[in-house]
């Protein structure tokens, strides 16, 4: 009877992280694109353009407490290099990115991504929330913190990422991933990670490192990744996280015996279509 309770409980993790993904991508228009009105429209040209608004945005200029003064839709326009020693995430847990950063195809390169190795919640996008992250390449040296570590952003709740492809060395304690960090009730589609992923302590995986009730679809990781509890594409619980039609092409150089075998991927097929059918 106890293992069948266990089992029960199993099945309506999974059922329930399948509805939360399905939720995730229509909200976000990961499956059908969103309009919405009164939005505030910025568009991003240049390198300089580009650091004016991650300082702007940090400061709180676009937020009355920890909400957006009306919803923010960032357009990249050009290809741009950022030439500074380091280039700070854009959103924090006081004022989180919200909305859409859509990359129109176009490419970010920078030198480091992160100030400090003590710093969480660290990549491009530092600390997002209900937000729409698209059609972006991020190509950086190094990605450096401490927990919550990714390329293309951080942590994230209730977020899609998609159609991004990033290259980087990404360093840090836990919860590291070459696409995302740390995310809750969000999911990752289309995506591309080619580089180096390093945990000190635990949680990497080569395209996100921590992941509560969240979906992996269509995505590649390739290179290398280190580290202890870890997965060449996630390294969460499989119990909490979708994995299908990933391709790894990861080389695992530290990693603790069986940790591989703990987080196979579980997710089907058929609860894959489910998603595009809710």
């Amino acid at each position: 009877m106890y293992d069948n309770f266990i089992e029960c409980i199993k099945m309506n993790r999974v059922l329930l992280a399948a509805i939360t993904i399905a939720v995730t991508l229509l909200t976000q228009g990961c499956v059908s694109k969103k309009e919405t009105k009164n939005e505030t429209a910025l568009k991003i040209t240049t390198a300089e353009e580009f650091t004016s608004f991650v300082n702007d945005y940090n400061s709180g200029q676009f937020h009355v407490s920890d909400s957006l003064i009306s919803p923010l839709s960032v357009s990249l326009e050009n290809d741009i290099t950022i030439t500074n020693d380091y280039l700070l995430p854009i959103g924090t847990e006081d004022y989180p990115f919200i909305g859409t950063f859509n990359g129109n195809g176009h490419t970010i390169k920078c030198c480091t991504i992160g100030k400090s190795p003590k710093a969480d919640n660290v990549g491009l996008i530092g600390f997002a929330k209900d937000s729409r992250i698209k059609d972006l390449t991020v190509i950086a040296d190094d990605v450096v913190g401490q927990n919550s570590v990714g390329v293309i952003c951080g942590y994230a709740y209730c977020t899609c990422i998609s159609g991004c492809k990033a290259c980087a060395l990404v360093n840090g304690n836990s919860y590291i991933g070459g696409i995302m960090g740390w995310a809750s009730y969000s999911a990752i589609t289309d995506c591309c990670y080619d580089g180096c992923v390093s945990a000190s302590e635990y949680m990497a995986g080569g395209i996100i490192g921590m992941a509560e009730f969240c979906g992996v679809l269509r995505s590649y990781a390739g290179g290398e990744i280190s580290g202890y509890d870890i997965h060449p594409i996630s390294g969460s619980s499989a119990d909490e996280v979708m994995l299908s039609e990933c391709t790894n092409k990861m080389k695992v150089t530290v990693a603790r015996e069986g940790d591989i075998e703990k987080r196979k991927e579980m997710a089907s097929d058929k609860l894959t279509n489910l998603l595009f059918q809710m």
